[in-house]
């Protein structure tokens, strides 16, 4: 039974000032805190080397399997707790515990006009802190030891704090010890945050449809399968919100054989896609050895599996699948008693559940929530016609999850890795994982549990309907795959990857716009054989082949008014007519094209929907891709609707976007359109939480530039509108490339180092190369081949010669 560690030593507020400010003042130098030495390490079972190259990269060998797990634990902590304990206190719903009750500003990147009780309120009913003690409790006896390793590394690297707790944790709350079941906590707040997606899209789909009716929505939505839907409800009342609003954090990775590999063995890449502020980076990069397996890649923030990686036989990397794993209920209930309501079988029951919530600096207050067999009945949820709406996800074991994911970093054969990708199935994240053998096999299987439905679960539906309700989940061994294709690449981009079996996951409506996808597939095949360079090249691309199809759209509608034109509308027009298609930093073609798009989709899906229900759509970051539609295609119906709704035609809505455009890139950046670069108003701006802060925010600021790129291009940028131009907020943060002809090594990139310490070398030393696409080679290394080491300490006694 694990035993939690004593209370831990209250903040020293001053005392955390006084060392980053010493810090500062004497140089970053390579160093860990609290000190990498054997006092402030947990206790270990058996020997143990931990070893830090000049980039931070933690190399750890260790006899006992549960030891590696103590030590990541330790150095996840010291260079990142504040990381770890808002995923942590996000998953159990409670960060007004650790943060407050404040009101996020309505201009928001993720939490708009909202508090964060509306998050917390949202998160504590899907009950992730109580499934994750019982998946804990029920764990195998290999799963609780590495759980309860880490919780235990965690916690020593607390206590060896002595107080003096990160720098970006200032003005939060207590700390308090970890649990090994915070580790499944934090591994399901990981998946929800992108699992939200496919629920922002149905609500504002719904929303939509109520608003203009399906005979308009169907052009809206051409892509949805009508064929299914149900009857349309409308009213006053208004679509439930998200508190959270999600981002498109989508990725890339593919594949080749080795039939299209110069090197004659198979090659993977992968470049997760999340939040690129507050540093670090998302993923934590490490190298663990021990007797059963030795492993390379982007662990998971307080939680001890690997993602992406590779262990010398297998590479793989995932991407989001944007899996349809949530469905709305309209809940009828008997007016005679409104705890019970109808179900294709007769009567249902409604519980009751209500909790004290604490607020940290604030009152608490009673969180209240009903549920049913349907899900979740949250207060004020409501259909348009005031029926209850009941939200319902699919479960997840997440003991199962690490299991399947420690058995995967063990797998040498093709057959063990997938029976591995059976076990993490069950758990909470919807991945499409892509993987390479040495011995040549290439595959695409995504997992996650897949809902079987009668009916597409995008669309809304009354719990008494019979073709509304689940009938369980597809089995992994029957779900989605490709395997060893013909056309020796397997690739995928947050699209549908396979046409007929993407099916299966989700809709089309769900997914990311096929752009990203259709790029890498396009330039895979235009290679006979691929290499590290090749695929480096191809994780740097920002040519948008969907921005020169727009390009020529819109300049052949400006063209008879601007193309002979003097001034500076002129000039704006001929620098647009040639721009080659590349998001390029110098590059003046890029800044007017995104200015003008994003001006018109606001202007037309605002006319269209209205404010309220255009600005829902707005969020969903689906807004820009149907205006692309909208304006490749002059026979798109939605143009007609949009034209009606304005009272104007098509070619008029362009030219004023154009003139709006034209007008606050002159106030903003000069009147001479040569001025109007990219890498000028789409600048990127990276540093730790307090990089955020007015006039002190610049002494924790490790980035501020010109940034390349575009929500849609491979190498991406979703960014946000600010006062000063377009910033950067999701992105390829880690970029990864294994050539499976030299299985023990891979290259890496990442948008910064592991820590968040702004003292030491390991913070922000990797943030410009990845900005230059420039990578490092890292390697299954033994202690002595390791280059550079900065820092290291060993435990207990000497190794055992027959692994070491």
């Amino acid at each position: 039974m694990y035993s939690p560690p004593r209370t831990l030593r209250p903040k020293r507020r001053l005392a955390s000032i006084a060392r980053v400010a010493a810090g500062v003042l004497r140089g970053q130098r390579p160093k860990t805190f609290p000190a990498l030495r054997p006092e402030n390490l947990p206790p270990m079972q058996g020997p143990v080397q931990i070893i830090r190259d000049a980039r931070g990269i933690a190399h750890i060998y260790a006899e006992q399997e549960a030891d590696l797990y103590a030590a990541l634990g330790f150095l996840q902590a010291a260079d990142r707790f504040t990381q770890l304990d808002l995923l942590r206190h996000f998953g159990a719903g409670r960060l007004t515990e650790l943060i407050g009750n404040p009101r996020m500003p309505s201009r928001s990147s993720f939490f708009p006009g909202k508090r964060l009780s509306d998050l917390d309120a949202f998160v504590r009913p899907l009950g992730f802190e109580a499934a994750s003690e019982r998946d804990y409790e029920n764990a195998p006896a290999r799963v609780r030891a590495c759980l309860e390793a880490f919780a235990a590394g965690v916690n020593a690297a607390l206590e060896a704090m002595k107080g003096v707790y990160p720098i970006d944790h200032l003005f939060f709350g207590a700390v308090f010890p970890w649990r090994p079941w915070d580790c499944l906590v934090t591994a399901r707040a990981c998946a929800l945050t992108v699992a939200l997606a496919p629920l922002d899209i149905e609500l504002a789909f719904d929303a939509v449809r109520a608003r203009l009716g399906d005979e308009v929505a169907r052009d809206f939505f051409p892509e949805a399968p009508w064929k299914q839907a149900p009857a349309i409800h409308t009213g006053p009342v208004p679509e439930p919100e998200l508190p959270l609003d999600t981002a498109s954090w989508g990725s890339n990775n593919w594949a080749v054989s080795a039939s299209r590999s110069a090197s004659g063995a198979p090659l993977l890449a992968n470049d997760p896609h999340v939040p690129l502020f507050p540093l670090p980076t998302f993923w934590y990069h490490a190298h663990l050895e021990c007797p059963r397996y030795k492993v390379q890649g982007g662990s998971l923030p307080g939680c001890p599996v690997f993602l992406y990686g590779h262990n010398g036989a297998l590479a793989w990397g995932v991407t989001t699948a944007y899996r349809d794993a949530w469905d709305l209920f309209r809940i009828h209930r008997l007016p005679e008693d409104p705890s019970l309501y109808r179900t294709p079988q007769g009567i249902g029951r409604i519980e009751q559940h209500s909790e004290r919530h604490t607020v940290r600096l604030g009152q608490d207050f009673i969180l209240t929530w009903e549920s049913c067999e349907h899900g979740i009945i949250y207060p004020g949820w409501k259909h348009h016609d005031g029926v209850d709406l009941a939200l319902r996800y699919v479960p997840s074991d997440g003991a199962a999850f690490v299991d399947g994911a420690l058995n995967l970093i063990e797998a040498r054969t093709v057959e063990a890795h997938r029976a591995a990708l059976a076990e993490m199935h069950l758990g909470p994240f919807d991945f499409n994982h892509v993987y390479a053998h040495r011995d040549g096999t290439i595959a695409w299987e995504p997992y996650g549990r897949l809902v079987q439905r009668r009916a597409s679960g995008l669309f809304v539906r009354d719990a008494h309907d019979p073709t509304a309700q689940w009938i369980g989940y597809l089995d992994f061994a029957d779900s989605p795959k490709v395997r060893d294709p013909l056309r020796g690449f397997v690739v995928t981009a947050n699209s549908f990857t396979d046409p007929e079996q993407s099916q299966q996951i989700s809709s089309r409506t769900h997914v990311e716009p096929s752009y990203r996808q259709h790029r890498i597939e396009r330039v895979l095949a235009s290679f006979d054989r691929h290499s590290v360079t090749t695929f480096m090249a191809l994780q740097s691309d920002i040519h948008s082949d969907y921005g020169v199809a727009l390009r020529d759209a819109v300049c052949a509608i400006l063209a008879p008014r601007y193309q002979d034109q003097a001034g500076v509308r002129g000039s704006a027009f001929r620098a647009l007519r040639a721009w080659q298609g590349k998001f390029e930093t110098t590059e003046v073609g890029p800044t007017i094209l995104a200015y003008l798009v994003r001006d018109l989709t606001h202007f037309c899906f605002l006319g269209l929907l209205g404010e309220e229900v255009g600005n829902r759509f707005l969020r969903t970051r689906r807004g820009i891709p149907r205006m692309h539609r909208l304006l490749v295609d002059e026979h798109d119906p939605l143009r007609r609707h949009i034209e009606a709704a304005l009272h104007c035609s098509w070619e008029t809505l362009l030219v004023s976007s154009f003139e709006r455009t034209v007008q606050r890139l002159a106030a903003q950046c000069g009147p001479d359109p040569v001025s109007w670069v990219w890498g000028r108003v789409h600048r990127i701006r990276l540093g730790i939480l307090l990089a955020e802060l007015p006039l002190v925010g610049r002494f924790f600021r490790v980035l501020d530039d010109g940034f390349p790129g575009d929500l849609y291009t491979v190498s991406p940028s979703v960014a946000i509108p600010t006062a000063w131009g377009l910033r950067p907020v999701v992105g390829a943060s880690s970029r990864f490339i294994c050539d499976l002809s030299r299985p023990d090594e891979a290259f890496f990139a990442h948008s910064s180092g592991p820590s968040a310490d702004p003292t030491t070398t390991y913070h922000g030393s990797l943030t410009r190369p990845w900005r230059n696409f420039e990578y490092f080679r890292s390697g299954l290394w033994r202690p002595h081949e390791i280059p550079d080491p900065c820092e290291q300490v060993t435990l207990g006694g000497p190794f055992s010669e027959a692994w070491v």
